[in-house]
């Protein structure tokens, strides 16, 4: 099965027959769907169902030299493998990369050739709503920032022009603090991965739409969640919600960053802001970027936050429990 989107004129091209993972990967595209691929150099991501673990090397096997760049086993592996219930390891390998998912299979990333190839082992026995971002939006990734698009793992939302961004693991307050400030107006640009991009003037934020994941107990917050019940899916140990279905004109297009806070839940009656240095915002937002292995485009993203970072106002927000009044705070922020 091929698929084809476009996204910020990257073409990108899937070939898959797995279903659940053709599936998954249409539907975290959806938003960027093309009928054929326009322009140079798409970007080409081949899965194929396997039977046994393949070898990936022009030499034939993984040899016990290779260079280990990332493993979700260490200790400052962001939980990786608690969260998604899946181990992988990432080696340097013939001037790409081999991310090695186990007994799930391996897949071999030509990073200078925008080309991914590999094996997945079925039945795959992991959630569908993971497939996607395990096997295929980790490795886009690493070739987006190529062209120029990075990601940040944060929400993402506009008011009146200008952008708020949220960076926050799961259990921050981030998908809260974004479900708040859309019921109140503000307009989505993503939930969990925007895009960052040096446009000749200064970054733009990219939306990318994608479903809203919320917990039970962020759901008990609003009660348009609570009596919605037929809108809200099950994902992955969480609820999810299309913004648009429950929130009509809620998305966003391209926007100019203004404000950035880095939520923390507190148990205080009403929630407050604290300035934050250029270089405290910075360090804080370094854990919530994109894991670059390529040295050049390492920098290139360092430099990006940086700017990013200079450019904007940056605050901790001590998340209290007036969820419902955060609007009030950040149109405060936005004057």
């Amino acid at each position: 099965m091929r698929q084809t989107f476009d996204l910020y004129g990257v073409g990108i091209r899937v070939d898959t027959d797995i279903p659940l993972l053709a599936a998954g990967i249409g539907d975290l595209l959806r938003q960027f769907a093309q009928a054929s691929v326009t322009g140079n150099q798409p970007l080409q991501f081949t899965y194929a169902r396997g039977k046994k673990i393949p070898e990936y090397s022009p030499n034939g096997s993984v040899e016990r030299d290779e260079s280990l760049l990332f493993s979700t086993s260490w200790e400052n592996a962001f939980d990786l493998a608690g969260r998604l219930g899946i181990d992988w390891d990432v080696y340097a390998r013939d001037g790409g990369l081999l991310l090695d998912y186990h007994r799930r299979g391996r897949l071999w990333l030509d990073t200078s050739g925008g080309r991914l190839d590999g094996s997945l082992i079925e039945p795959l026995d992991l959630h569908q709503a993971l497939l996607p971002s395990i096997f295929f939006f980790f490795p886009f990734a690493q070739l987006l920032a190529r062209r120029g698009l990075h990601v940040v793992h944060a929400a993402a939302l506009e008011r009146n022009g200008r952008g708020v961004l949220i960076p926050g693991v799961s259990g921050s307050g981030k998908s809260t603090s974004c479900v708040s400030l859309m019921r109140a107006g503000y307009r989505c640009l993503s939930d969990d991965k925007p895009f960052l991009r040096e446009n000749g003037s200064g970054i733009e934020l990219l939306p990318f739409p994608e479903m809203i994941d919320v917990t039970d107990q962020s759901v008990a917050f609003f009660p348009e969640l609570s009596k919605a019940a037929t809108a809200l899916e099950s994902g992955f140990r969480k609820k999810r919600f299309c913004a648009e279905a429950l929130y009509p004109g809620s998305t966003a297009d391209a926007v100019r960053p203004s404000v950035i806070l880095f939520p923390k839940i507190t148990q205080k009656s009403t929630s407050s802001v604290e300035a934050l240095s250029r270089v405290q915002a910075l360090q804080m937002l370094l854990p919530h970027s994109l894991l670059c292995f390529d040295r050049t485009i390492a920098a290139r993203h360092f430099e990006l936050l940086a700017h990013l970072v200079e450019t904007t106002t940056c605050y901790r927000l001590h998340f209290g429990r007036d969820v419902l009044d955060l609007p009030r705070l950040v149109d405060r922020l936005l004057e």
